[in-house]
């Protein structure tokens, strides 16, 4: 991948970590503060990724197998940020809702939270290095949270089975849990496909 391809994905991936940085405050702070701006971080990421992809032809040197390599990169990392969207959405309905967590479910959105903050900041260093240095050691990050997901997950089920959830916080918490997996998944899917063209 040429030097301009693996700039422009870094700094997507730059963005997509500062809007889970401003989630993930406003998250533990209950509070919005930060969502507003990530709403438009969000919005101005989806412009310059759209005007990338468009751009793409226009790259001297660049083959069309190694721009369809880039777009299918930068499909991943919309996805990704779709899904930090969707955690976005979930922090503004626990806040304006004023819906608790129980120890359990915060101790849980902790691993993700954090987890998701190294791998996005692990993606971003792979993405700047131009090499698969780290490759190996991202895709068992991924794994590793994806796993921790559907464990997560079947732990809830328990829960709500047995009335320690209520409707509102089970909802909540299912779709962040649902959009961390995605997030693990595409970041997965990414780094198996940025040096492969």
């Amino acid at each position: 991948m040429n030097e301009k391809s693996s700039m422009d994905l870094y700094n997507v991936s730059m963005e997509l970590k500062n809007m889970l940085d401003g989630i993930t405050h406003d998250f533990y702070r209950h509070r919005e503060e930060y969502l507003s701006e990530v709403e438009k971080l969000s919005a101005s990421t989806a412009s310059s990724m759209k005007k990338t992809v468009l751009k793409m032809p226009l790259i001297s040197g660049a083959s069309a197998k190694e721009m369809a390599g880039k777009y299918e990169v930068m499909r991943d990392l919309e996805y990704i940020r779709l899904g930090l969207e969707s955690i976005m959405r979930a922090t503004h309905d626990k806040v304006n809702q004023s819906v608790l967590f129980s120890n359990w479910a915060v101790q849980e959105l902790d691993v993700l939270f954090s987890g998701g903050k190294k791998l996005l900041e692990d993606l971003t260093g792979y993405l700047s290095q131009r090499s698969e240095k780290n490759k190996a050691g991202l895709e068992a990050m991924a794994d590793k949270l994806i796993g921790d997901c559907f464990r997560f997950t079947r732990r809830h089920e328990d829960r709500f089975i047995n009335g320690i959830c209520t409707p509102e916080s089970s909802a909540i918490y299912q779709s962040m849990l649902d959009a961390f997996r995605d997030i693990f998944r595409h970041v997965k899917s990414c780094v198996v496909k940025v040096y492969r063209h």
